[in-house]
């Protein structure tokens, strides 16, 4: 079997279509409930533009399950197929069901934007193309511009005058900064910490913690390191987003320019100038943070002080080379998370 599917498909390199195509199907009547055999004879018969072979061979493929990059072809090429057959109902169900399973898979999103835009949905099109170009681009301007583009290709279906007058409405909304304590406002957010810890989203009402990592009562340095520990910890996980960029901002739901904002550059440069104190009075919360900052650095498409162009760029790079790329190549472990909440002292 293997002598001959290696043979088939060296003749479609070499152009002989037919007789590959005559091996295939051979190969599949004798072999039936082999997935990948049954997509190679698919994807034979699409390039031969006998599609309705076509999709009746990928639609077993895909039942039979298929490896992760030959199933996220065989659901574009099916929900292809049925679109440029008319059939926009079942084009729109195939692509779908391909997404649910392979959600990063930019080639789908692009595929159901084609759909949707048949469908007289341009604008939900639209949405679905731009998801597509946000997951795939390594275009430097682009990431400096993900929000903006995340945003307004998700509201082409909006006044966009709408959009505007509720960003100006904010600029005259008076804020007002709680009085509650550090103490407190960290107090807040371990009280619901758990079960989900840092899958939980959590948002600390505003404060300068990044001041207190040096401050003389112990207890407010605790709560300053623990609120940074958490916030990069939800910002890994991808439940929250504490730092934003400054010229994203405006959109986020409900932006008010006039209400600070928790500057990442201010953390950085804090954290880096005292570390050693940090990390000797804090050594678990503080395995915590460079985790967190360092795999968000690492899996960036684009190098966080890029990212952030207002960040001290001379600083963040001394971070990384002093700090973050010593621990990714130690490879050490992170301390059990009941041992990150006893260094906080919560009760729980």
């Amino acid at each position: 079997m293997k002598e001959t599917l290696e043979t088939a498909l060296e003749l479609r390199r070499t152009g002989e279509l037919r007789e590959s195509n005559r091996l295939l199907a051979e190969l599949v009547d004798e072999h039936p409930d082999q997935a990948v055999l049954n997509y190679e004879c698919a994807w034979s018969y699409d390039i031969l533009a006998e599609e309705k072979e076509a999709i009746r061979f990928y639609e077993k493929a895909i039942g039979l399950g298929l490896p992760d990059s030959k199933a996220i072809n065989a659901y574009a090429q099916l929900g292809l197929l049925h679109r440029l057959n008319g059939r926009l109902t079942e084009s729109e169900e195939v692509l779908m069901t391909g997404m649910r399973k392979y959600w990063d898979a930019g080639l789908l999103k692009v595929f159901y934007s084609f759909t949707l835009y048949d469908m007289g949905k341009p604008g939900e099109a639209m949405r679905w193309l731009k998801d597509a170009l946000l997951d795939s681009t390594v275009n430097l301007e682009i990431w400096l511009n993900h929000k903006a583009i995340n945003y307004l290709g998700s509201n082409l279906d909006f006044d966009q005058t709408l959009i505007g007058e509720a960003l100006a409405n904010n600029r005259h909304r008076q804020s007002t900064v709680d009085e509650k304590s550090l103490v407190e406002k960290v107090a807040a957010v371990l009280e619901v910490f758990t079960p989900t810890y840092f899958h939980g989203g959590w948002s600390f009402e505003f404060d300068h913690y990044e001041c207190h990592f040096s401050d003389p009562d112990e207890n407010i340095r605790r709560a300053a390191v623990a609120a940074f520990a958490i916030m990069a910890g939800t910002w890994e996980t991808g439940s929250a987003h504490p730092f934003t960029p400054q010229h994203e901002r405006k959109f986020d739901g409900e932006f008010d320019p006039y209400y600070p904002c928790f500057e990442l550059n201010n953390f950085v440069q804090a954290f880096y100038a005292e570390f050693h104190s940090i990390q000797l009075e804090f050594p678990i919360m503080t395995a915590y943070i460079i985790h967190s900052i360092d795999a968000i650095d690492e899996r960036s498409k684009i190098r966080l002080e890029q990212k952030f162009p207002e960040m001290d760029s001379s600083l963040f790079r001394q971070f990384r080379e002093e700090i973050l790329l010593p621990y990714r190549q130690s490879k050490k472990r992170l301390p059990p998370l009941e041992d990150f909440l006893e260094e906080i002292r919560w009760e729980f």
